[in-house]
């Protein structure tokens, strides 16, 4: 059994990756509701397959991997598809992506060198601010405000980019004096 329960994480990453596509299909056919309830679910099983594999130590190869990947490609999605419906400026997925690109480049070439690129509280801070944007927008809170929210997610996004290029540094800096 407990074989069996050390797969729900995964099984959760999965069935996240696996509504990116359904999100973009109802959004795109004007099916908000439902596309709310499926970025709802993709949300939730972020959280419980986190809770799950830090509380009773599954944390895989996999996870460490797919996890932020469906974590990125539903808000991407979700970003995409509300600034090609003219819900948000058309500039932040952009934005987000250009971050997103730069952090994954950066981070297949510092795991050659044994640098902990792992997720940090900035990290986490950002990504539900953009959860909160992102569902202001859905809900149809006055453009202005959402505005106003998506471009602090931006200048977090920022911070914590400089964050993680700080760390980098710092880890390089302790390795090279021991």
């Amino acid at each position: 059994m407990k074989t069996l329960f050390r797969h729900v994480p995964n099984f959760l990453t999965v069935l996240r990756l696996a509504a990116v596509p359904v999100f973009y299909v109802l959004m795109m056919d004007d099916k908000r509701t439902a596309a709310i309830w499926v970025f709802l679910f993709a949300e939730f099983t972020d959280v419980l397959d986190g809770i799950i594999a830090r509380k009773f130590n599954f944390i895989t190869p996999f996870g460490k991997i797919a996890d932020p990947v469906a974590d990125k490609m539903m808000q991407l999605t979700a970003l995409f598809v509300l600034g090609r419906k003219d819900m948000i400026p058309r500039i932040i997925p952009y934005l987000v992506l250009f971050k997103e690109l730069f952090l994954l480049i950066s981070g297949l070439f510092l795991i050659r060198k044994n640098i902990d690129m792992s997720s940090k509280w900035f990290g986490k801070l950002t990504s539900v601010l953009f959860f909160i944007a992102i569902m202001m927008a859905f809900l149809g809170v006055p453009r202005k405000i959402t505005d106003v929210m998506l471009w602090i997610c931006v200048g977090m996004a920022v911070f914590a980019s400089i964050m993680y290029i700080r760390n980098y540094f710092m880890q390089v800096g302790e390795k090279t004096e021991s």
